[in-house]
């Protein structure tokens, strides 16, 4: 156990600043939470409270959301870090070393080496919540730490139980959080945090005790220079029991990290702000209207088949029932006794009510993409479609995730595959690197099914540029010299995300080429000796008469 009353008075700070930002947000996060999808979203209420179960369905009565919901992160999944194909690349920046054949066999090494670690790891149990996370509050938070067992593993946090910063360029730098753990958990993650009295209960019936757990990831700003522990990371880590300890200082663990371990996407940032709008945002307005009309539409299907009935005086007291088959009795002859419909409701007007419903599910379903991704499902007109304009649909819906999937790029992707990269690494569970790669960044490419869908859209215009070309080159072949094939088959295979294993490097290229045409020298040479001998011996056998044969009188013999 550490004691630091200096850092814990700030810690205590920071995160009461942190709590202020983060105020703004907490209203609309609230409403998606009550109407889209109630198990997301986790808003404390007191100290060493967990409302983890106490979230309700009361407030949804149409689920459109929450299933367009499930259709945008089941999207996302498969078309951008589908588990049964590969959607990353490494390489460097430097192309010409890129190309090299030492360094696409290292990189491609690498690369299936971390795809066995992502898929024994919970990475692929982890993303889809991240997704929702992400669709439902427009932002996602998880941390990426390494494991003994599986190499990596993530921990998914969700929207209201932690807080972010912003270092000066706008990138999340720091994370607060507030999260609920037993004395046993503690004691088996942490045997020696050193606080006497989770031990003993963690040893006792109150094993099972929660206990809330502050936690804070922020830079060091004292980075100790050869320092292996904590102190010498670029960013500390540091836990502690919420409300307890402020003046000794009392910590339960602090650790260290060299890269910032917490991924942070973000669906449409704004400058200068932590948190993010998304579709849920979006959507909002339409899913509480939503809920409204659906009430109303039910309201309107019972009146018509049960509606209020009016009765007779006469009635009152005695036995009645609407039910079919049902007999009424009644006293009196006057006429206008009996029962009556109080409520009538016009031929269309449940009908408009429905096709109100409709349109407001459509508008939702279109917020969360889910059109998107259910487009062929839903494609009018005959079928089947021909391959062109399947291509073509995909490609222009394809273009309205072009900015999602950068900030998805950047903030979850990229960050997840360099730390992984980092942690395999530092371990030694990669081959050792090619001297060619010494001082090179390590830059990570994109390449699911979204991300190719995307750049399939330039392959149009290279193979009608080279259509063209053939046409001309019918009547004038060098027109030809202005197209570079080697640099054409690059960008081919890089727009379709060819594995890079089939594209033969640009050394061994020019080694093939080299190869060839110092054999097609020898081929040329040897042929121009037999063509020397063969006019040699024909030579030898002309008699030119005198005793002297063709090459004698060639020779002056």
């Amino acid at each position: 156990m550490a004691h630091d009353a200096a850092l814990r008075k700030h810690l205590d700070e920071r995160i009461a600043v942190l709590k202020r930002q983060r105020s703004s947000w907490e209203g609309g996060w609230r409403d998606l939470s009550r109407f889209v999808n109630p198990r997301r979203g986790r808003f404390f209420t007191a100290p060493n409270s967990n409302n983890g179960g106490t979230q309700k369905n009361g407030a949804i009565i149409d689920p459109t959301a929450l299933f367009a919901l499930r259709t945008l992160v089941a999207g996302l999944m498969s078309g951008v870090t589908s588990p049964a194909r590969p959607w990353f690349r490494m390489t460097v920046p430097d192309k010409q070393v890129a190309q090299l054949a030492p360094v696409k066999a290292w990189f491609d090494d690498s690369a299936e080496r971390m795809r066995m670690v992502f898929n024994a790891s919970n990475l692929y149990s982890a993303l889809p919540l991240i997704y929702e996370e992400l669709g439902q509050f427009g932002t996602g938070c998880a941390l990426l730490e390494f494991d003994r067992e599986d190499v990596i593993r993530l921990y998914t946090l969700t929207t209201g139980e932690y807080y972010l910063g912003l270092d000066w360029r706008g990138r999340v730098d720091t994370l607060a959080r507030r999260f609920m753990y037993t004395c046993r958990q503690i004691e088996q993650r942490w045997p020696n945090h050193g606080i006497r009295e989770i031990s003993e209960k963690a040893k006792g019936p109150e094993a099972d005790t929660e206990i809330a757990i502050m936690h804070m990831i922020e830079p060091n700003p004292k980075v100790e220079k050869g320092r292996l522990d904590w102190a010498g990371k670029a960013f500390r880590s540091v836990y502690w029991r919420e409300g307890s300890g402020q003046a000794e200082g009392e910590f339960i663990h602090r650790a260290g990290y060299s890269r910032f371990p917490v991924l942070t996407p973000r669906w449409k940032p704004i400058e200068n702000e932590a948190y993010s709008q998304g579709p849920g945002h979006d959507s909002l307005p339409d899913v509480k209207s939503l809920q409204i009309l659906a009430k109303r539409e039910h309201n309107a299907v019972d009146k018509h088949v049960n509606p209020p009935m009016g009765a007779h005086i006469s009635l009152r007291g005695s036995a009645s029932s609407v039910l079919p088959g049902a007999i009424n009795y009644f006293t009196t002859q006057e006429k206008g006794a009996g029962m009556w419909p109080l409520y009538q409701t016009a031929p269309g007007a449940i009908a408009e009510v429905e096709r109100l419903v409709l349109r407001t599910r459509e508008s939702v379903k279109s917020a969360f993409f889910a059109d998107l991704f259910l487009m062929f499902d839903q494609m009018e007109g005959v079928q089947p479609r021909n391959q062109l304009e399947i291509s073509t649909r995909r490609e222009e819906k394809m273009q309205m995730l072009g900015p999602v999937l950068e900030n998805l790029h950047d903030d979850l992707l990229q960050p997840l595959v360099q730390q992984t990269f980092d942690i395999m690494f530092e371990h030694r569970l990669l081959a050792e690197p090619p001297e060619e790669l010494q001082g090179y960044p390590l830059d990570v490419e994109l390449i699911s099914i979204l991300a190719q869908a995307q750049k399939a859209a330039d392959l149009g215009s290279v193979e009608r540029l080279w259509a063209m070309a053939g046409s001309i080159a019918a009547t004038k072949p060098e027109v030809l010299d202005k197209l570079d094939a080697d640099e054409t088959m690059e960008v081919y295979a890089d727009k379709l995300g060819a594995p890079s294993a089939i594209v033969v490097s640009d050394d061994q290229v020019a080694k093939m080429r080299q190869a060839r045409a110092q054999k097609e020298q020898a081929a040329q040479a040897a042929a121009m000796a037999t063509t020397a001998a063969d006019g040699a011996k024909t030579l030898s056998e002309t008699d030119v008469g005198g005793g002297r044969n063709a090459l004698q009188a060639v020779l002056g013999l």
